[in-house]
């Protein structure tokens, strides 16, 4: 084996953060390890901007046409990973703009609050702010703006997220995507609609919530309404949205 070779320097990197990251089997930790960064290298795309590319071969072609790369967990990548459990809980490697820079156009983010801020979790494991997050994501599409992003917003498992915390999400996604966001409340338009349209009225970005997200989320005392979402946050049930459109 050539130990100085690329692959063998990235094992015996990862071989040196082993003591904080273990794999967890029925709530224990083994004592081997299994390294939080593999050793394979994924290129950077050369093609950030493959939905503008097609485009300019299939004008006419939309979103329901095309199938759409997605990453699961996509915040994890900002899990410490020096945390107990890591090994596990990264479902990736590298930052959300890394993701779409490498072509993922859907996002799953996982949150939960943290004191008076929300945070992406991946079970009992707590990541970066969620505001950082919704800022790749912008900081992409003010870079690309032939491209467009499905973002998922889901209510991590088991854990305490209310709704004050909940709404201060959907402003964030607001303040920061605001025109960005789709707005018509019709999962058909979004899938007929060409992409070429789409971009020229400056929407880049449709946010759906999770039915975990929706549960137990009020406004003023009051059940907030998936038509109020929409008016006021254009963000959308993906429960209704995602169901197959096939009779």
């Amino acid at each position: 084996m050539d130990f100085t070779s690329r692959y063998c320097r990235r094992r015996m990197e990862g071989a040196a953060k082993c003591p904080s990251s273990a794999l967890g089997v029925n709530c224990f930790q083994l004592g081997f390890c299994i390294p939080s960064i593999p050793a394979i290298d994924f290129p950077i795309s050369l093609h950030p901007d493959w939905m503008g590319n097609l485009v300019q071969s299939r004008p006419e072609i939309c979103l329901g046409e095309m199938v759409i790369p997605g990453t699961i967990d996509s915040g994890s990548y900002s899990i410490d990973n020096l945390k107990v459990f890591s090994a596990v809980g990264r479902n990736q490697n590298v930052s959300v703009l890394d993701q779409l820079h490498r072509g993922a156009r859907f996002l799953d983010l996982r949150l939960a609050e943290s004191g008076k801020t929300v945070n992406v979790f991946h079970g009992c494991l707590q990541g970066a702010k969620f505001d950082r997050i919704v800022e790749e994501v912008k900081l992409f599409c003010d870079d690309f703006p032939g491209e467009f992003v499905i973002i998922e917003l889901v209510a991590e498992y088991g854990r305490t997220f209310n709704s004050a915390q909940k709404l201060n999400a959907l402003d964030s996604i607001k303040e920061m995507l605001g025109e960005k966001l789709f707005e018509d409340d019709s999962v058909e338009k979004l899938l007929t609609t060409p992409i070429k349209d789409l971009v020229m009225k400056g929407k880049q970005v449709c946010v759906l919530l999770h039915p975990r997200f929706l549960e137990g989320l009020e406004i003023n005392g009051q059940p907030a309404t998936e038509q109020y979402l929409g008016e006021q946050y254009s963000c959308f049930s993906s429960a209704k949205w995602m169901q197959s459109t096939k009779q």
